[in-house]
């Protein structure tokens, strides 16, 4: 197989990736830290196709390899799940901009619906977490805050499956 990007779709889409970039996602998926000579054996290909491939794949955005922390282990206690309704798109935006910029914030989303932004918050104490949603209420243009706090987590790994390109059922 060739070290060339696969087909030019629309940046961002799966169309993006071929066989290969699939099968090396999925390796490293199950596993950030396999060596580029293993996953090359287990595909019959050359380390320095992986290399080059997954090199491409971080480079364009496609992929991030990094570790998955889980808050309770390291003394995070306080996890909140924030709805926030806001006057207009314009001020959705903004609003995202400056929480994207905060440490305590893990995860932010424009989505549809009774809400504009969906938030994820981390803490290590309740107080934190009051002062957050105290400094956040206020920002203006902020209609409505829902806050659910999070009692039990049981998972907290991103994870989807990409189709793969030989089959129009998900990979597993």
């Amino acid at each position: 197989m060739s070290d060339e990007p696969a087909s030019q779709g629309v940046e961002g889409t799966q169309s993006n990736l071929d066989e290969l970039d699939i099968e090396i996602v999925q390796l490293l998926h199950k596993d950030g830290r396999m060596p580029f000579t293993e996953i090359a054996k287990k595909l019959g290909v050359s380390e320095a196709t992986i290399r080059n491939r997954v090199q491409r794949l971080t480079n364009s955005g496609a992929i991030t390899i990094q570790a998955y922390l889980n808050p309770n282990k390291l003394g995070f206690r306080s996890i909140a799940l924030i709805e926030l309704k806001t006057v207009n798109l314009e001020r959705a935006q903004a609003i995202a901009s400056d929480l994207v910029e905060q440490d305590s914030v893990s995860y932010v989303a424009f989505v549809a619906g009774s809400y504009d932004l969906f938030v994820e918050v981390t803490y290590d104490t309740n107080e934190g977490l009051l002062d957050f949603l105290t400094a956040l209420r206020a920002k203006p243009g902020i209609i409505n805050c829902e806050t659910a706090t999070v009692l039990k987590l049981l998972k907290t790994q991103y994870s989807f499956q990409i189709r793969s390109t030989k089959s129009s059922s998900f990979s597993s």
